[in-house]
């Protein structure tokens, strides 16, 4: 065998879903595959190609295993291929008869691929060893083990291929040298004397420990060493003879991944899930976070597996898994607890709102066509969700109520998600309503600007006005702001929105100067999100263009949280909107913890004083050394002054002796519509 190429195997079987499993564990292990139907096609393709081991099944239509296997051992340049016979036929005839037309071994259907991967190396080495014992001219008889032969001094007399093989150290670089060539450094000085101790004493030690190969690599090997006595009694030599244990502790980790995870998806299995939830949930209560367990069960497999085969089931069963999995995006550990249930396991999850939109999420995943066989299966999915330690601060109790919650969705129809807690799903479905409502109330045009007048205190007359997005739900009313617009923010749909409000801004202000209104600023907030956006100052400068406003009756309210992100972006940003000639105004000013050095570089007109420092500005003396300050610093820097929330006049005289130039809030004019602006416009002329 050529150990510089991948062993090639032939896959011999008419079933197409056995064919496909063998294939994927073969080459998961490292080999190459060639699938075939029946024994006709593949006694054919070995006149184009020879394989390493060929794994067949016996009961196949057109040429069965048995025939096609005799046929292969009759062909001289076949002889030497193991076949390894794989059938659900398990009676001692059909074994017998395997085994007398020239099968290498038998193995039985369901497949254990813990079995069948032992076969299959060991089936592999053999055919090395058989190599080996060719080439190397039976050195030594036992060459499937290391054999090495020292004088007394430990020093190395004689090796043979195998301990070549296994050390890398060739005949001629071990020979003359002593044992301590191959020392790990791994065991103390100690574990060393207890064996010579043994061995002189008792003529023989045998035992695991660690040794060092060639090429600096560490491997466990199982050693018996023996000493070789004169005549007289004194040592004459030791040998020892040793095996390599790499491919036996990589067999025992695969037996124990094959134990842990499902051998149709690969996904870990009930066993490693439960054993992962015990080991997360006490991870969980030494950091006080939360774990959240998602549930779900198939709605419709059991239908598709009777009516269409335990084929075509597991075959959907796979195509479902890879589906939740991509879904995911990583976002928690995936297993399939047995038949058409599978679990997630969220870890360090506090909000149960992205909670909701995972498992909606993934019920959307199910709810497209599956293509198997070029035949669309609609199957959907419900889910069950609980929490630790809430529902449960044991993995018993915490899956037994995500199992009742699991169980709740199926009888609220099937094709949904519950919480095992009541008040979760008043609350994840209120949130997507709302959410589903927005995306709708985009589409249909549902939300319109509302505008509140903004007052010079010194004269009296108008400033400008901000522009307020409302929203006039059908069959709700209005919305508040405070309900619709962090959840829009949170789903990103505030910058189609804080687009639109923009641009409705414009053309309206363009239209009422057109008629002959006397032009006023028009101030519009940003959303952080949509400052951010890469063509920011592009669809600003866009938006003008198309309304035909001039950009000097623009203003733009920007959070102090917005202006002192990314300073080098930000200020990029800033200056190009006002070089164009837009206004910048920072709202809600001393609300944050700005950077008066920032402050002073960014090219900002306007500082709006929050209305929690106005409410009480007149009567409080802390509100009032704050705003004093902030107008001070304001007209320091050259900036209009601009205080929010002014509701009576107390606080307009305040304002006024200090020196603040322009007002807002519900003692002039609340929010109005653009019919009321526009009478409050010829009434305050």
């Amino acid at each position: 065998m050529d150990l510089a190429r991948k062993s090639l195997f032939f896959v011999v079987d008419d079933d197409p879903v056995t064919r496909l499993m063998l294939c994927r564990f073969l080459e998961r292990h490292g080999y190459l595959t060639r699938t075939f139907a029946n024994g006709a096609q593949v006694t054919e393709a070995f006149d184009r190609e020879m394989p390493d081991v060929v794994l067949m099944d016996a009961k196949m239509p057109v040429m069965d295993g048995f025939e096609a296997c005799r046929r292969l051992k009759e062909r001289p340049d076949a002889r030497h291929v193991p076949v390894l016979m794989i059938t659900g036929l398990n009676d001692d005839e059909s074994v017998d008869r395997a085994f007398e037309i020239g099968a290498s071994d038998f193995i039985t259907k369901p497949i254990h691929w813990a079995i069948l991967r032992n076969r299959v190396h060991y089936l592999l080495a053999n055919i090395e060893a058989g190599h080996k014992l060719s080439l190397a001219a039976r050195v030594f008889d036992n060459t499937g083990e290391g054999i090495v032969v020292t004088d007394a001094q430990a020093v190395i007399q004689s090796v043979n291929p195998a301990f070549t093989h296994i050390t890398g150290y060739a005949d001629h670089e071990a020979v003359g040298r002593r044992m301590s060539l191959l020392k790990s450094g791994r065991h103390p000085q100690e574990f060393y004397e207890k064996m010579w101790h043994e061995l002189l004493a008792n003529g023989q030690w045998q035992g695991e420990f660690y040794n060092r190969r060639k090429d600096g690599t560490i491997y466990p090997q199982w050693a018996n060493i023996s000493a070789v006595f004169a005549p007289g009694g004194q040592v004459e030599n030791f040998i020892a003879v040793f095996s390599d244990l790499t491919a036996l502790r990589e067999s025992e980790e695969n037996l124990l991944y094959v134990t842990g995870h499902d051998a149709l998806t690969s996904l870990p299995n009930r066993h490693l899930f439960h054993e992962r939830l015990v080991f997360v949930l006490d991870e969980a209560r030494d950091s006080g976070t939360m774990v959240w367990v998602l549930l779900l069960d198939l709605d419709r497999f059991k239908v598709v597996n009777e009516t269409m085969g335990h084929d075509v089931g597991d075959a959907l069963i796979v195509e479902v898994s890879r589906r939740l999995a991509v879904n995911l995006g990583g976002r928690g550990n995936l297993s399939r607890l047995g038949g058409d249930e599978f679990a997630v396991i969220l870890p360090k999850t506090e909000d149960s709102q992205s909670v909701a939109q995972l498992a909606e999420t993934l019920l959307q995943a199910m709810r497209i066509p599956f293509v198997i066989h070029d035949v669309e299966f609609f199957v959907g999915a419900s889910i069950g969700i609980g929490v630790h330690p809430l529902d449960g601060e044991d993995a018993k109790t915490l899956m037994k109520n995500v199992d009742a919650a699991l169980y709740h969705a199926k009888e609220r129809g099937r094709n949904n998600f519950q919480f095992y807690r009541n008040e979760m799903n008043t609350r994840a479905m209120a949130r997507m309503r709302m959410e589903t409502s927005l995306r709708v109330a985009l589409e249909r045009q549902e939300f319109e600007l509302y505008f509140q007048p903004q007052i010079h205190l010194a004269s009296g007359t108008l400033a400008g006005v901000e522009a307020l997005i409302r929203w006039n739900r059908p069959g709700h009313g209005m919305v508040s702001p405070g309900e619709f617009i962090p959840l829009a923010e949170e789903t990103g749909l505030i910058i189609p929105m804080g687009n639109w409000a923009l641009a409705d801004a414009c053309q309206r202000a363009m239209r009422w100067f057109a008629s002959g209104i006397k032009p006023f600023r028009v101030a519009v907030n940003l959303s952080g999100i949509q400052f951010e956006q890469p063509d920011f100052v592009a669809r600003v400068t866009e938006i003008l263009s198309t309304s035909g406003l001039a950009p000097h009756w623009l203003e733009l309210e920007l959070t102090e949280s917005i202006a002192m992100g990314d300073a080098v972006e930000t200020l990029v940003k800033l200056k190009s909107c006002s070089e164009v000639g837009v206004r910048l105004s920072i709202d809600d000013f001393g609300t944050g913890f700005s950077s008066l050095k920032y402050l002073k570089r960014f090219p900002i007109d306007t500082l709006k004083i929050d209305q929690s420092f106005v409410r009480n500005c007149a009567d409080d003396l802390e509100d009032a050394v704050i705003i004093r300050a902030v107008i001070g610093l304001a007209h320091s820097l050259g900036l209009t002054v601009i205080a929010e929330g002014v509701e009576n006049r107390e606080q307009i005289d305040f304002l006024q002796v200090h020196g603040c130039n322009v007002v807002q809030g519900y003692y002039y004019a609340r929010p109005m519509s653009e019919r009321a602006l526009l009478d409050y416009l010829r009434q305050h002329g």
